[in-house]
């Protein structure tokens, strides 16, 4: 797939933003002269994800009618690239679904649909994780020195309770309380984390 200039077909970027106002106002040059930098480059991007060419002329069409019935509420942007992409992958997955509910594709659909959701899926559970650990170590960073110190020992470490009081020079009780009051403190932090994963 060729990578597609913000500006499109080496145009100044003022002229592709003059396009996009444009159409905002109602003037279907604007939505037309979009339409002939970007329809090839959405149809590679779209034939990256499936690979059913008729299907993706059918999205890349309803994604520049739905441009033009509701242009009143667009708003200005800085990437129309970055929109347009957006735009074509929401309206490739809402067809798929579609279809997928009504099977009138057969079988095709039926692999294509689930290959996709696993994909989506995928990506999903990578932005968790990505957040789940983003999370976690701001929390960890604002435990209190000593409690950082013995959470660092034990869990990323791997060191014994007896092996941090002889590394941090103190009794084994006091590593037992540091470790109790961090691990009590990271819990509270987290406590809503699974329902802010989901956002």
């Amino acid at each position: 797939m060729s990578a597609l200039n913000v500006e499109g077909e080496n145009l100044p970027p003022d002229s592709l933003l003059q396009d996009w106002e444009s159409l905002r106002s109602g003037d279907i040059n604007g939505l037309d002269g979009i339409y002939k930098r970007f329809s090839d480059e959405l149809f590679q991007y779209g034939l990256g994800i499936v690979q059913h060419p008729d299907f993706i002329q059918d999205c890349i069409q309803d994604v520049f009618i739905d441009l033009w019935k509701y242009h009143k509420n667009l708003q200005k942007v800085e990437q129309v690239k970055f929109y347009l992409l957006r735009s074509l992958n929401h309206k490739i997955f809402r067809e798929i679904k579609k279809r997928k509910k009504h099977k009138c594709e057969g079988e095709y659909w039926e692999v294509e649909s689930s290959r996709l959701l696993a994909e989506e899926q995928k990506n999903a559970s990578y932005h968790r994780e990505e957040k789940l650990q983003r999370a976690l170590a701001k929390a960890i960073n604002d435990l209190p020195l000593r409690q950082k110190e013995v959470i660092h020992y034990l869990f990323f470490e791997s060191i014994s309770y007896e092996e941090a009081s002889k590394l941090m020079g103190i009794n084994l009780r006091s590593v037992y309380t540091l470790a109790w009051k961090a691990i009590s403190t990271l819990k509270r932090s987290l406590f809503f984390l699974p329902f802010y994963l989901f956002l």
